[in-house]
């Protein structure tokens, strides 16, 4: 156990299954930590553990620990076989992957790394699908090899202050207002990554999917507005500040600097501010020419066959974004199938 904030509680669990250490280390990555949960929104106790209908119904229960569990049993089947180790593997279950990983992935990356050294690390961010990439039903297991860059910018506008029946000349609100209009009008350009093309080369298409899309382009979210003063907010006042919050993700080799000009351009108003929240840093793509993924690619079809197997970028954030600069060769992968509804249900 490393308690990383003892106040708080958290702390991050490692195990080890000693091998030959004639390979480097197999990493088995999974986060304790959940979403927070609005309980009004719950048919149960989202912490309750509750069977119902042949699920277990739980905060997390799909994020992950689902996963967290698979590679618990994976740890105890091993430690009760006689099945050779060449290589060393070590369970490691994070505390904070939700909130930034700074304190669970990040702080093993930053303090521990050195001890466990990983070839492979086997995390989230893919699984078994049915009409997710395709239209039709093939079973397609995706291994997620890299990931988008997470691009958080905050809009700011000033203006002058008033009341509501006299309105001044530059209202804060409403220059925002416009500005966030140009950047919903703004397409982002369509760009084929080497992993995307692999996809589309294995699968022959991609179905046009909101998934989908963000696959092919960076993509742009408002996920905060703010415009007002008191609390609650005084309808008759116009407010001297407005604020926005947009979750840019973007493709593994986009420079950030290159595209924060690029909106600044399509916003093209200097009384817009743009700030950055979180700053992405290098996204590296695993390769998938390697003795782990020519394992999964044949074990698979020997569990499901007929299915297919198939490197995938995913459009998220996970902990392998922090071991990958370590050298580690991080692939997002999950064993079993998962349905649309199922997926869905995640974060909700």
């Amino acid at each position: 156990l490393y308690w990383t904030d003892r106040p708080t509680g958290r702390v991050n669990v490692v195990a080890r299954l000693r091998g030959t250490g004639a390979k480097r280390p197999l990493m088995l990555l999974n986060h304790m930590d959940t979403v927070p949960v609005d309980r009004s929104a719950w048919s149960v106790d989202p912490f309750g553990g509750v069977r119902k209908g042949g699920y277990i119904y739980g905060r997390g229960a799909l994020d992950m620990k689902n996963f967290g569990i698979v590679q618990l049993m994976t740890m105890i089947v091993l430690q009760r076989s006689s099945t050779p180790r060449t290589r060393d593997v070590v369970f490691v279950a994070v505390a904070d992957e939700e909130v930034s990983g700074e304190l669970g992935a990040g702080w093993i990356a930053d303090n521990r790394w050195d001890e466990i050294n990983a070839e492979y690390v086997l995390d989230e961010g893919g699984f078994g699908t049915e009409g997710f990439f395709t239209g039709d039903d093939r079973l397609i297991f995706s291994v997620g090899v890299a990931e988008k860059k997470v691009l958080w910018l905050k809009l700011s506008v000033s203006g002058t202050e008033g009341h509501g029946s006299m309105p001044p000349m530059e209202n804060a609100n409403f220059i925002l207002a416009q500005a966030l209009s140009r950047v919903a009008s703004y397409e982002t350009p369509e760009r084929i990554t080497p992993v995307v093309q692999e996809m589309i080369r294995k699968l022959g298409h991609l179905a046009e999917t909101p998934y989908n899309n963000a696959l092919r382009r960076n993509t742009i979210s408002l996920t905060v507005m703010k415009g007002y003063v008191g609390d609650p907010p005084k309808s008759n006042v116009i407010p001297s500040r407005a604020e926005a919050v947009l979750d840019c993700r973007l493709l593994p080799d986009q420079d950030p600097d290159e595209f924060v000009a690029k909106l600044k351009q399509v916003i093209d108003d200097p009384r817009v501010q743009l700030d950055y929240i979180e700053k992405p840093q290098e996204s590296i793509v695993s390769p998938f020419d390697t003795e782990l993924f020519r394992v999964i690619e044949s074990e698979l079809p020997r569990l499901f066959p007929g299915s297919l197997v198939l490197p995938h970028l995913i459009i998220y954030g996970t902990d392998s974004r922090l071991f990958r600069p370590k050298g580690a060769i991080c692939y997002g992968f999950f064993p079993g199938p998962v349905t649309m509804a199922e997926y869905r249900s995640i974060h909700g």
